[in-house]
């Protein structure tokens, strides 16, 4: 098991992030998706997931074909709140996108996707900063 600084290295060299908007039959007519995955080699995945255990963060295991480790996958929206308060902000990670994905899930956690025309704001966030990358 590994303490939650620990965890945060951890993140920083091996979890990917993505968010993206789907269309789906609600009276909104879209929803927000997101998801945190993160590959270990094989040998660290039970330690991390005691880990994750220990921090009340929900996760599945996945095994991929074409892939010698399981991914460890982050989908529900309070697990991805804590793995966003675990995340250090304004350091290099493996995954360019991690500034963006927590911008955004500040916007979920604010309930901003519930609002009228909130689809266009998350639009403007998202094509707003590939413009810079």
């Amino acid at each position: 098991m590994y303490s939650t600084e620990q965890l945060s290295g951890i993140l920083l060299t091996t979890a990917s992030c993505k968010f993206h908007i789907v269309n789906v039959r609600s009276t909104r007519g879209w929803e927000p998706r997101f998801y945190v995955y993160i590959r270990p080699p094989q040998k660290m995945i039970e330690a991390i997931c005691s880990t994750l255990d220990n921090e009340d963060i929900s996760y599945s295991i996945i095994r991929e074909r074409g892939r010698r480790s399981d991914t460890i996958l982050i989908r529900r929206r309070h697990s991805i709140f804590r793995i966003c308060e675990i995340f250090p902000s304004f350091v290099p990670s493996k995954n360019k996108g991690w500034m963006k994905f927590k911008d955004l899930m500040k916007m979920v956690e604010e309930k901003i996707h519930l609002e009228e025309d909130s689809k266009y704001t998350f639009k403007v966030k998202i094509d707003e900063d590939e413009e810079k990358t």
